[in-house]
């Protein structure tokens, strides 16, 4: 399954809000997180090995407080269909039916009953260390997420009540900080996660913000956005895959063959190894990907040949001039001008 890469963006973010060094622990991998691409979509596979790197001795615990720096920057047509809902009832069936757009790895359901909402999140895996970062992460960024979206909407935020699957802290500073971001009516050691609204009538609150033609432009967009994404849902990733999507999801930055072996946590010979038995190899691969990007940014006329050799990991215009023009016969320029 493929997802957006906003999630992995965000979660890099918070960690640096929180004083964890995760620049120096992507470096290993060949990865700048400010060269990551947010219109990116990336295998699960390789957004939880890059996870399994970057969150080693890092707490579960510490996700409460990175997922207080998630943002609603970068959903663009999943927001814009939020708030341009008719009512609060469209808005969250569509969070719930379009929640593949967004940074969750768990999944969420509504239930309605005749006094209370209720939207459950079940995490992907609590029996690992990595399940329940995620998870913290993934709860605390969602109730930013709701408080952020009413203010959004206009609409003033309701009292949320929250229960989680984790044990109540035996430390008493850390259920604080639990008691001063979710409310001291937080409650521990449930099944799964919940937030939980009181009042069903709040369901039908019409949304200042509601437009149906906006409406119906971003439903369509978040339609063939989710379509995109389950074409590779029952595709096992082969490794020349795995290889491409790593190398693809960063602008002007292309990680080595060793950070991409460590990335996978197995030894360059190995990956070379393997990749010979697939019939191509990792500097087949890489030119192969920079020549398709080179393509699309040069038939994009906003950029100029300094800027596509600059995101391309060139140097100086005039090596990137020059591989051009072998891979095509044509230099930049006169490509740009036939095409």
């Amino acid at each position: 399954m493929k997802r957006s890469i906003l999630g992995l963006m965000y979660l890099i973010q918070g960690m640096r809000h929180v004083g964890i060094d995760v620049d120096a622990r992507l470096a290993n991998m060949g990865i700048q997180a400010d060269a990551l691409d947010p219109s990116s979509i990336i295998p699960d596979e390789i957004e939880w090995d890059i996870l399994q790197q970057i969150s080693q001795d890092i707490s579960p615990e510490q996700g409460l407080f990175i997922g207080q720096h998630y943002a609603l920057a970068g959903y663009g047509p999943f927001l814009m269909l939020l708030v341009t809902s008719d009512t609060l009832h469209r808005a969250l069936l569509n969070g719930v039916q379009f929640q593949q757009l967004t940074h969750l790895f768990g999944s969420l359901q509504l239930k309605i009953e005749t006094d209370l909402i209720y939207l459950f999140y079940q995490p992907i895996d609590l029996s690992m260390h990595l399940g329940q970062l995620r998870a913290q992460c993934e709860i605390s960024g969602t109730y930013k997420f709701l408080q952020d979206i009413f203010k959004m909407m206009g609409l003033d935020v309701p009292k949320i009540q929250i229960e989680l699957p984790f044990q109540r802290p035996k430390d008493l500073s850390l259920l604080a900080a639990y008691q001063d971001y979710y409310g001291q009516d937080v409650k521990f050691g449930c099944v799964q996660a919940a937030f939980i609204l009181e009042n069903t009538q709040i369901l039908n609150t019409k949304i200042p913000s509601a437009d149906i033609l906006t409406y119906r432009i971003y439903e369509e967009k978040c339609l063939q956005d989710i379509q995109h994404l389950e074409k590779s849902a029952a595709v096992k990733l082969t490794i020349v895959e795995y290889v491409q999507d790593y190398l693809e999801m960063q602008n002007g930055v292309i990680p080595t063959m060793a950070e991409t072996a460590y990335a996978l946590s197995i030894p360059e010979r190995t990956l070379r190894h393997q990749l010979q038995q697939m019939q191509t190899s990792y500097k087949e691969i890489r030119e192969k990907l920079i020549k398709q990007k080179a393509i699309k940014f040069i038939e994009n006329s906003s950029y100029s040949i300094e800027q596509v050799a600059e995101m391309l990991g060139y140097s100086e215009p005039a090596a990137f001039n020059h591989a051009f023009k072998r891979w095509f016969g044509l230099s930049p320029r006169q490509y740009h001008r036939n095409h």
